[in-house]
């Protein structure tokens, strides 16, 4: 029985991918940060979505517990935070790409095609599906390239948080989660890792009167 409750959490899994591909894409495509906040709160939905199936399938405490958290924190709690630092910083909300949408989208797409590439090894030891460990690699590499192609600071910590909703998915589909308290220890040191980025783009305002990181090259001596 506790096969069957497994194999209809990955089915669940592997349905929620598509969605997690959809907004890499978007996030590509997105000319504001606004738009990429409220992309990566959809994508934290999805996956409190996926812990939920998992929690409903293996009738796990612990895991509606996490569900619960992501919900709160990653759903609600960050893209408000982000947005209410975006109308604080009183700043021009483009997301200061260095490479056009279109482009941006083709290489997104590169880079999906190259998560299901460099999973395909690893299926069999992790018996997870091919789809889903592959949107958690296609987050990694996404938020990577958002970290490098978006000169915005607010930018930068959207694509922090993305990297580690792909960190959170690819523990999800190949150990089903991890222990509790390492949840929320994550959690807590995503909450601390935010707060300090919120003073360090403010004080970057404060200095330089923009949050356009690539000027900052310029103080190099």
């Amino acid at each position: 029985m506790g096969v069957v409750f497994e194999m209809a959490a990955l089915k669940v899994l592997s349905s929620a991918a598509v969605l997690l591909f959809g907004t890499v894409l978007l996030m590509a495509t997105a000319r504001r940060i606004s738009t990429c906040a409220w992309l990566f709160a959809f994508q934290s939905l999805v996956l409190a979505t996926e812990v939920a199936s998992v929690a409903y399938t293996q009738h796990s405490r612990e895991a509606w517990f996490v569900a619960g958290m992501v919900f709160a924190v990653k759903v609600i709690a960050i893209p408000y935070a982000l947005l209410w630092l975006m109308r604080r910083l009183h700043t021009p909300h483009d997301v200061g790409a260095s490479i056009s949408p279109g482009h941006s989208v083709f290489v997104m797409a590169g880079v999906i095609f190259v998560s299901f590439w460099a999973v395909r090894l690893y299926l069999r030891e992790l018996r997870a599906t091919e789809v889903t460990l592959a949107a958690a690699v296609a987050l990694i590499l996404s938020a990577a390239f958002l970290m490098v192609t978006r000169n915005k600071a607010l930018m930068q910590v959207i694509a922090l948080l993305v990297l580690e909703n792909g960190i959170f998915l690819a523990a999800l589909v190949t150990i089903f989660g991890m222990p509790l308290i390492i949840e929320m220890g994550i959690v807590f040191d995503l909450l601390m890792g935010l707060f300090l980025m919120g003073i360090f783009v403010f004080r970057i305002r404060d200095t330089f009167d923009h949050l356009d990181v690539s000027r900052l090259r310029r103080l190099r001596g």
